[in-house]
This record gives C-alpha cells, sequence and structure tokens, in this order.
C-alpha cells in the first residue's frame, strides 16, 4: 500500500488483552498494525481511556465485546503511517479521534438526528496498545491536536464536546441558576461550561468531601449530596430552585431528586446514562401544571467536537485538576483498581 511510513515501525507491539469477565488485563505482544487500505491512518499511542465503561466490561464483560479483545476507543497519538488517499495528515502530526462522526446517510442523520448516527469509530486493535490503525473514513475520524494541549487533555475532548452538547440542549445562558448533580469529570466540565455561558450561579453535588475544592476550582458551589433537596435549593436560589438541573450521575435516587429540585418552567437534562430498565415515580400531574421541561442527551451535533476542540486551544476550560493518574501499560493488570479509587477521575493509559 503505496503512503507515508515512519522510517522504522517494529514489526510487533506490546497491547493489553482482555481475556475474559474476571480476568484481570494481561501485556503480551501482537503484530503491528499497518496501512492496509487507502484511507488507513496508523499512530503510535501517547494516551487512552480507560473510564467506568471499561471498568464494567473488564470485570462483568459487554454485550457488544467478545474476549480476547483489546479494549479502548478515546485515543491520542502521533501518526507513524499514512495510506495513498490520505493527503491532510502526515506522519509526526499529533492527533486525537472523534469517535461518532455522522454518516449523514441514516434515518437518524436524514431527520436531523446525527448525535444519533449509529456510525461508530473503527481501530485495530483497541487503544490499549503501543499502535493502532484507524480505519476509513479516516477524514471524519482524526482531528489535530491543537498546539499547546497536552494529549491528556486532548484525550477529554469527546467528552467536553458530549458536555458541551448538553450545555447547549439545555439552554443554559446568562443570569440563570444551574445546578449540576455529580462531580465527577463530567459534572466538573459542566460547571465550567456553564459559567462560560453566563450561568448566575452554578451548584455541584458532592459526595466525595476531597472534591469540593474542585468544584470550586471550577467556578461552583459545592452542595453535599444529602442536602440536595427542593427546600434547600430553594434556600440557595432565592426561593425558586435551579432554572436548570444537569443529571450526570445515572441513577433513579438523583433523577427523582432533578424533578423534585428544578424551579416551575425549568429544565431537567438526562446526562448520566441508566441500566436498562430503570425506572422512577413520576407526578405527571405536577410536570404538567409546572411546565418542567425534561430531555436526553446523548453524544453531539456535527461541529461541536470541533467547538470543544476549540476551548481547549484557547484554555476556555481546565482539564488539568481531571487527569489525576496516568498507568503504564506494564501496570495495565491495576488498571481496574485505579479507576475505582475515591480519589481517581480520569485514568489515562500511556504506552
Amino acid at each position: 500500500m503505496t503512503g507515508t511510513a515512519a522510517p522504522s515501525l517494529p514489526s510487533r507491539m506490546r497491547a493489553a488483552v482482555w481475556r475474559g469477565p474476571g480476568r484481570p488485563l494481561t501485556v503480551e505482544e501482537l503484530p503491528t498494525p499497518r496501512v492496509e487500505e487507502p484511507e488507513d491512518v496508523v499512530i503510535r499511542v501517547r494516551a487512552a481511556m480507560f473510564g467506568a465503561a471499561l471498568v464494567r466490561a473488564v470485570t462483568v464483560g459487554h454485550p457488544r465485546l467478545s474476549p480476547p479483545a483489546v479494549l479502548g476507543t478515546l485515543v491520542v497519538g502521533d501518526i507513524v503511517e499514512t495510506g495513498a488517499a490520505v493527503q491532510h495528515l502526515k506522519p509526526g502530526q499529533r492527533v486525537t479521534l472523534d469517535p461518532h462522526p455522522p454518516c449523514g446517510h441514516c434515518d437518524n442523520c436524514r431527520d436531523g438526528l446525527q448525535a444519533l448516527c449509529s456510525t461508530k469509530i473503527s481501530i485495530s486493535p483497541g487503544a490499549h496498545a503501543e499502535y493502532v490503525r484507524i480505519r476509513p473514513p479516516v477524514a471524519t475520524h482524526a482531528r489535530p491536536v491543537p498546539p499547546g494541549v497536552s494529549a491528556g487533555e486532548a484525550l477529554l475532548t469527546e467528552i467536553v464536546a458530549c458536555v458541551l452538547d448538553a450545555t447547549h440542549t439545555a439552554g443554559i445562558g446568562p443570569g440563570q441558576d444551574v445546578l449540576v448533580i455529580g462531580c465527577g469529570p463530567v459534572g466538573l466540565i459542566q460547571v465550567q461550561l456553564a459559567r462560560l455561558q453566563g450561568a448566575q450561579r452554578v451548584f455541584c453535588s458532592v459526595n466525595h468531601p476531597g472534591r469540593r475544592h474542585l468544584v470550586r476550582q471550577a467556578g461552583g458551589v459545592p452542595v453535599a449530596a444529602e442536602d440536595l433537596s427542593a427546600e434547600h435549593m430553594a434556600v440557595l436560589t432565592a426561593g425558586r430552585g435551579p432554572h436548570v438541573v444537569v443529571e450526570a450521575v445515572g441513577s433513579a435516587a438523583t433523577y427523582a431528586s432533578a424533578f423534585e429540585v428544578v424551579r416551575d418552567g425549568g429544565t431537567v437534562v438526562g446526562f448520566g446514562g441508566c441500566p436498562s430498565g430503570t425506572t422512577i415515580p413520576l407526578d405527571l400531574n405536577a410536570v404538567h401544571y409546572r411546565r418542567i421541561r425534561f430531555v436526553g442527551s446523548y453524544h453531539y451535533a456535527p461541529g461541536v467536537f470541533e467547538e470543544a476542540a476549540r476551548l481547549l486551544e484557547t484554555g476556555q476550560i481546565d482539564l488539568k485538576p481531571l487527569l489525576t493518574h496516568r498507568i503504564p501499560l506494564d501496570r495495565i493488570a491495576d488498571a481496574v483498581a485505579t479507576a475505582r479509587r475515591p480519589d481517581c477521575l480520569v485514568p489515562v493509559v500511556e504506552p
């Protein structure tokens, strides 16, 4: 396959292999991926995500994954080889990947629901390896990392894009009171983005005492999770409750709290994903007469990924405090335990 390549790409590489639920990840040698199609790109991995979804996959399995497999889709790396049809990317360039580029042809895309397009990025093997191949169409996947943005920060571009889309969906704007339920990476990013949109006050529920300072650092006001009640939130918001409540935990209890505390005419945004079949009692009479708006938020619309990248490039949001733990590939067996630590926000695998 004619293209451009680094002068010395090894024939074999190290990768973290998952061999089934409940079994530890092991570092094994695999063939180094090479360009196979004209639009392929091979990158040397610099950072890869190990989030909650992968913790579940390793421990209990995943309906779309079959062992043995190399896991991970969120990745940042340096290009080492490109196919003949790739003209806009060159070896040595650092890129991150947009894992949800809309195809433009499916029913959802034609209906204007590009965020629900079924297209997913295809990399081989998964991101927890020294090298990965990005399959066609690469032009819709690879995005150059802006100057001054670290590999770890660039790794979070997709998450920032998801939260940014939720911010737009909620209609967060100047003068509003906003409550973010959840103090994980999503919640802390949401606090920053709400402030950027001009929200007057942004409250954030905290169930980890060690994260109160992170909420303040993001521009928010920490609220103890046990104080998340309509009465307490009314005291903090001149008696009316928040204009917008963003649920970023994904539990029945916190979704119920969101409907309880939102003000009349307010908006509840469902960002947190719950287990299938999760339900809550909902007073539809109250929803009707209080004119409560409820909207789900999942993925993002076209252009939002690029908007998120610009926020990183211009330093309008600070992701450094979220990058709490680095996991060398040689210690990948510790990844699950590390990700479960109460002081861990974003664990980054660094081959």
